[in-house]
């Protein structure tokens, strides 16, 4: 895959008037698919996770297992202790972000099960015959573990290879900000990526950025415990008033496997053949549509 990323434009079946994020508990995966999964509607989801002992960490419990672990972050290497120490006060501190829990906590594994029926099928993992294609998914595949502290996050964005991606806030809230696919003609795209250009939501330069003026944002608290469902095109940035513990689950499978196929497509090595490959993974969809 090439470095640089071409990112289609989404389009929108949503439009952003009287939209909100609901919270649900008891949803089935029936009623997940036919309110929330196919409209590509968010939604927070209060006991999907209500099962994994990861609902029981805490910063002092990584301190206390793992306080000699040498753990990377945006600062550089550094002990857990010295970490969870870092990130507890007042000032934002290092960032463990998108690491993968199966390489960075091996034996957390067991914490994340048993896998909420909202992820699944998950066609992101596997083997796709085309070398590069397979990595790349196989990439986005991982449970990732987001560990910081107090911090707001400037960039606001959607997900990458036009996955959906759903959040658990295991310790401290998240405040989200949030706006529908349909609201992106006022959010200054940077040409040809998914970020936009403005870089405080909060505090945005009118002048520079007039048209801002008419987005209009969904805000929400997740608080630890909950998961939000983010589907494929929305987007967002969040605040973290403390100490705040996450994972990501990223998802692809019959409800925007076509948006992953059309990223894969304009961001191919292999131009010529990128057409092709196109046609065997919209194949391959089609046929795991029928069978997962």
């Amino acid at each position: 895959m090439s470095t640089t990323a071409t990112y289609p434009k989404q389009i929108s079946s949503n439009p952003a008037e009287n939209i909100q994020i609901e919270r649900r508990s008891n949803l089935s995966y029936k009623e997940f698919k036919k309110e929330y999964l196919f409209p590509r509607k968010p939604v927070i989801i209060t006991d999907a996770t209500v099962k994994w002992k990861a609902s029981n960490w805490t910063p002092e419990w990584f301190k206390k297992t793992y306080s000699d672990k040498i753990v990377s972050t945006d600062q550089g290497e550094m002990r857990m202790d010295t970490f969870i120490d870092a990130i507890t006060g007042d000032k934002p501190g290092p960032f463990l972000r998108e690491q993968p829990l199966a390489e960075v906590f091996p034996d957390l594994a067991d914490h994340v099960l048993p896998t909420p029926s909202y992820v699944l099928p998950n066609w992101l993992g596997g083997n796709y015959l085309i070398g590069p294609i397979t990595k790349r998914l196989n990439r986005e595949s991982h449970i990732e573990v987001n560990f910081c502290g107090r911090r707001i996050f400037p960039y606001l964005h959607i997900d990458d290879l036009g996955v959906h991606a759903f959040i658990t806030q295991h310790y401290g809230d998240k405040h989200f900000v949030v706006y529908p696919p349909d609201q992106e003609p006022y959010l200054y795209r940077v040409e040809k990526d998914r970020f936009s250009q403005i870089p405080d939501v909060d505090n945005p330069d009118l002048e520079k950025f007039p048209l801002f003026a008419q987005a209009k944002p969904i805000r929400v608290v997740l608080h630890a415990g909950e998961s939000v469902f983010m589907p494929c095109g929305w987007w967002h940035t969040t605040r973290v008033p403390g100490t705040s513990l996450s994972t990501v689950i990223s998802v692809s499978n019959s409800s925007n496997w076509p948006e992953l196929v059309n990223y894969l497509e304009h961001n191919s090595n292999h131009p010529r053949l990128a057409p092709l490959f196109s046609i065997y993974l919209r194949t391959v969809g089609f046929f795991k549509s029928i069978f997962s």
